[in-house]
C-alpha cells in the first residue's frame, strides 16, 4: 500500500491556491472592466460629447485665476505674497475646485446611474468611485497645464515637493468621496440636498484659504478655521509648492481622518438605503 507523500499534498494545496488566485484575478479584472466602462460613460456625461465640454473644463480655472487677479489688481492690492498673487491663488483654487467639483459630481452619481444598477456587475459604489477617478484624472491634467502656464508667463518656480502636493490632493479626493457619497444617498430622500450643498460651498470658497494662509489669520479666528478639513488640504498643497511655507497648523492626518469617517458614514447610509429600497 502506497501512502500519499507530503509532496503530493503540497501539489494539491498549490492547485487549490492557484484556483483561488485565478478567481481573485478574474474578479479584479471584472471590477477594472466595470470601472473603465463607467469612466468612459461618465466622461461623456461630465464634459459632453463635443470637444467644447473638455475645453471648458480646462479653460475654467484659467478664467477664475485671471478674473480674481484682475479684481485684486483693480483694488490696488495683491493679497498675500503680493508679487506672486496669481501663483498663490492658483495653489488654492486648483485643489478647492477639485474637491468642489468631485464632491458635487459624486453627489449625483446614484441618481444619474439608476438604470445601470439593474446589472449585477455594477454596484452603487462603483458609480461614485468612477466619478472620483474621472474628476481626479481631469483635475491633475489641469494642474499640470496651469503650472506650465504659470512658469511660462509669471516665471513661477517648479514645485519643491510634488509628493506632498499629491498626498494633499489624495486627502481632498477622499474627503470629496465621503462628502459626495453622503449627498448622493441623502438626495434619494431629500431632493433639495444637492442644491443646499452648492449653496454651502459658496461661503466655503472664502473660508478655505484660497486668499490667505492659516498663519496670517488672527489666533482667535484660526481656532475656528482649522476645523474646516478643506483648508488643511489646500495649505498642505501650498506647502508642497513653496520652498518656505509655514504649515505648523496644517494636519493631513485630520484631513484623512475626516474623509475616512465621512466615507464610512456614507457606506452605512448606502447599505441602509439599499435595504429600505428592497
Amino acid at each position: 500500500m502506497v501512502k500519499p507523500t507530503g509532496d503530493g499534498l503540497g501539489i494539491e494545496s498549490r492547485l487549490a491556491g492557484l484556483g483561488e488566485a485565478q478567481r481573485l484575478v478574474a474578479g479584479l479584472k471584472a471590477v477594472l472592466r466595470t470601472q473603465y466602462a463607467l469612466i468612459l460613460r461618465e466622461a461623456r456625461v461630465r464634459h459632453g460629447r463635443s470637444r467644447i465640454g473638455y475645453a471648458w473644463a480646462i479653460f475654467e480655472p484659467f478664467a477664475v485665476i485671471s478674473v480674481m487677479t484682475l479684481f485684486f489688481a483693480g483694488l490696488g492690492r495683491g493679497g498675500p505674497l503680493s508679487s506672486e498673487f496669481p501663483i498663490f491663488f492658483a495653489t488654492g483654487v486648483l485643489p478647492f475646485q477639485y474637491f468642489r467639483h468631485s464632491s458635487s459630481f459624486i453627489g449625483m452619481a446614484l441618481e444619474a446611474n439608476m438604470p445601470l444598477f439593474n446589472y449585477p456587475t455594477v454596484r452603487e459604489f462603483d458609480a461614485a468611485l468612477a466619478r472620483l477617478m474621472l474628476e481626479t484624472i481631469t483635475s491633475l491634467v489641469i494642474v499640470v497645464l496651469v503650472f506650465c502656464f504659470m512658469m511660462a508667463v509669471f516665471s513661477a518656480r517648479v514645485p519643491v515637493d510634488v509628493g506632498k502636493m499629491l498626498i494633499a490632493y489624495g486627502g481632498l479626493g477622499l474627503l470629496a468621496l465621503g462628502v459626495g457619497l453622503n449627498i448622493a444617498v441623502l438626495q434619494r430622500r431629500f431632493s433639495m440636498t444637492h442644491y443646499i450643498y452648492n449653496m454651502v460651498m459658496t461661503p466655503a470658497f472664502f473660508i478655505s484659504g484660497l486668499f490667505f494662509s492659516i498663519e496670517s489669520v488672527a489666533p482667535e479666528y484660526r481656532l475656528l478655521l482649522v476645523w474646516n478639513p478643506i483648508i488643511h488640504g489646500i495649505e498642505a498643497f501650498r506647502a508642497g509648492y513653496y520652498p518656505i511655507y509655514s504649515d505648523q497648523h496644517v494636519s493631513l492626518s485630520y484631513l484623512y481622518f475626516v474623509g475616512l469617517v465621512l466615507l464610512f458614514v456614507g457606506m452605512l447610509q448606502l447599505m441602509v438605503s439599499r435595504r429600505d429600497r428592497n
